[in-house]
C-alpha cells in the first residue's frame, strides 16, 4: 500500500519536455494562422483604406475639370489653395514645354497616413468635334433703324483716277493700276459736333457723325505718266449721319425751342445709339498682277478717339461677272485674288495701356471699343494694326495677332463652334512617392472644353 501510493506522487510529478513541446507546437498552429489573419486583415484595410482615399481624391478631381475649364483649374491650383488642400504646383514641370500641365495637390482633411500627391497629365494634342445646331451669329442689331451707316465702293470707283493718269500716255488701266494704292479713312468723332440736317440746318447735338473719305495715291513710279501730283483724291468726302433724318429734324426743332424759352436740360439731347458701320469694299486684285504687294493695296483706318463701342463689319465684295471677265477669266481673278493684300488699323484713346503690354491691360485681358468683323480673315495677307492715339511716335502700336487679339477680330459669316477634348490621366500617389512611377490609383479620361 505504501509503495502504489509512492509509484503514484512519482507519475504527477509534470509535463515531460517532449508533452511540453508537442503543446507548444499544437499551440503555434493554432495562434500563428490567426495572429497572421489579424496582421493581414489590418494591412489590408489600410490598403483599401489608402486606395479608397485615392480613388476618391482622383474621382474628384475628374469631377472638378469636368465643371471647370483648363484656364479655371490651372487659376485654382496656381492661385488660391482650394479649401482642405495644399498644392505645390507648375505648368511644365518637365520643361519641355509641350504644354503637359502637372499638378500636385495634398489633401491634409484627415491624419497624415491619407495625405497623397496628385500628379494631373493632360495630352496637349486634342480633337475637335462639331457642337450641335451651336453657330456664332453675326451681331447685327437693328439693320432697319437709324443706328447704322453703309459705305460702298462702286467697282469701277477708280476708274476715273486711272484714266487721269493715262490721260496723253501709252499705259493702259491694269498697268497704272499696279502702282495704285487706295487709302479708305473712317472717322468716329463724339460731342458737340454740327450735324447738316439735309437743307443746310445747322444744330448743336450730341450725337455721333462718320465721315467716310476715299483717296487714291499714286507713287513717284508713274509721275512719267504726265507728271501729275502723287496724292489725286478721287471721291472727296461722303458724310453719313447716324439718325433718320426726319426725326432727328423734330428732335433738333424741340431743342431750339426748349434752348429759347430755357427748358432745355441734358435729359432732351438728341439720343443716338451708334450700332454698326459697314464697309463694302471692292478688291483692287489687279494690284496683284506681279505677285503679293509689298504694301496693303487697300488701307482701311477707322479713328476712333472717343472709345465708341461699335461694331465694324469689312467685307470684301462679290465681283459682277462683268468685272470678273474683264480680267479674262475667273481663274485668273481667283488668283489674283489670293495675292490680294488690304489692312485695317483702330486708332483708339487709352493713356494706361502701353503696347509693350500687348493684349493686357492692368493684368487683364484688353479689348477694344470697336470690334472687327470682316471675311478679310481668311486671307492670309490681310495687316491689322491697333493704334494708341494717347502716345505719339512710331511704338504707339502692335500688329499681327496681338491687334487682333484687342480688336476682337472675326468672320462675318456663321461658323460652327468646336469642341476640344484632351486626354487626362490622374496618378494618385503615397505622399512623396510621384517620383517613383507607382501610383495607387491611375484614373484616365477626357477634358472637354
Amino acid at each position: 500500500m505504501q509503495k502504489h501510493t509512492k509509484e503514484g506522487q512519482l507519475n504527477n510529478a509534470g509535463f515531460s519536455l517532449v508533452e511540453l513541446l508537442i503543446a507548444m507546437v499544437v499551440l503555434a498552429i493554432i495562434v500563428v494562422p490567426l495572429l497572421h489573419s489579424f496582421v493581414t486583415s489590418a494591412r489590408t484595410n489600410a490598403k483599401s483604406r489608402s486606395t479608397m482615399h485615392a480613388t476618391a481624391i482622383a474621382e474628384d478631381v475628374m469631377e472638378m475639370f469636368e465643371a471647370h475649364s483648363l484656364e479655371e483649374m490651372a487659376e485654382i491650383y496656381e492661385g488660391e489653395t482650394p479649401e482642405g488642400f495644399t498644392n505645390t504646383v507648375n505648368r511644365d514641370v518637365n520643361g519641355d514645354g509641350t504644354g503637359i500641365w502637372k499638378y500636385t495637390v495634398r489633401d491634409d482633411s484627415t491624419t497624415t497616413s491619407s495625405t497623397y500627391d496628385v500628379v494631373i497629365t493632360m495630352d496637349p494634342t486634342r480633337t475637335e468635334y462639331d457642337m450641335f445646331n451651336d453657330k456664332d451669329i453675326v451681331e447685327l442689331e437693328n439693320l432697319s433703324g437709324g443706328r447704322n451707316a453703309v459705305y460702298a465702293e462702286a467697282e469701277d470707283s477708280a476708274t476715273d483716277a486711272y484714266l487721269y493718269y493715262k490721260t496723253g500716255t501709252d499705259k493702259d488701266i491694269p498697268t497704272i493700276a499696279k502702282y495704285t494704292t487706295k487709302t479708305i479713312q473712317i472717322n468716329i468723332m463724339t460731342g458737340k459736333i454740327s450735324l447738316d440736317l439735309g437743307l443746310g440746318e445747322i444744330t448743336e447735338a450730341d450725337t455721333y457723325l462718320v465721315t467716310a473719305s476715299t483717296v487714291y495715291h499714286c507713287n513717284t513710279g508713274i509721275v512719267d505718266l504726265g507728271g501729275k501730283s502723287g496724292d489725286y483724291p478721287q471721291n472727296g468726302q461722303d458724310y453719313v449721319i447716324f439718325s433718320n433724318e426726319n426725326s432727328l429734324r423734330e428732335q433738333a426743332d424741340r431743342i431750339r425751342s426748349k434752348k429759347a424759352d430755357g427748358t432745355y436740360t441734358t435729359e432732351d439731347k438728341i439720343q443716338n445709339g451708334l450700332a454698326n458701320i459697314i464697309v463694302c469694299l471692292q478688291p483692287r486684285v489687279e494690284c496683284a498682277q506681279s505677285g503679293i504687294p509689298a504694301e496693303p493695296v487697300d488701307r482701311v483706318i477707322v479713328n476712333n478717339p472717343g472709345n465708341v463701342p461699335v461694331n465694324v463689319f469689312l467685307a470684301i465684295q462679290e465681283p459682277s461677272d462683268e468685272w470678273v471677265n474683264s480680267f479674262g477669266s475667273r481663274t485668273y481673278y481667283d488668283t489674283l485674288l489670293m495675292s490680294y493684300k488690304a489692312s485695317f488699323e483702330l486708332r483708339e484713346t487709352y493713356p494706361a495701356w502701353n503696347p509693350a503690354d500687348g493684349d493686357k491691360l492692368g493684368g487683364s485681358d484688353f479689348r477694344s471699343a470697336c470690334r472687327l468683323r470682316t471675311n478679310l480673315i481668311t486671307n492670309g495677307n490681310t495687316v491689322y494694326t491697333f493704334r494708341n492715339l494717347s502716345m505719339t511716335g512710331t511704338n504707339n502700336k502692335v500688329d499681327g495677332n496681338t491687334a487682333k487679339s484687342i480688336m476682337d477680330v472675326d468672320s462675318l459669316t456663321p461658323k460652327e463652334k468646336k469642341n476640344r477634348i484632351y486626354d487626362m490621366r490622374v496618378e494618385v500617389y503615397a505622399e512623396g512617392d510621384s517620383s517613383t512611377g507607382r501610383p495607387i490609383v491611375t484614373m484616365t479620361g477626357t477634358a472637354i472644353e
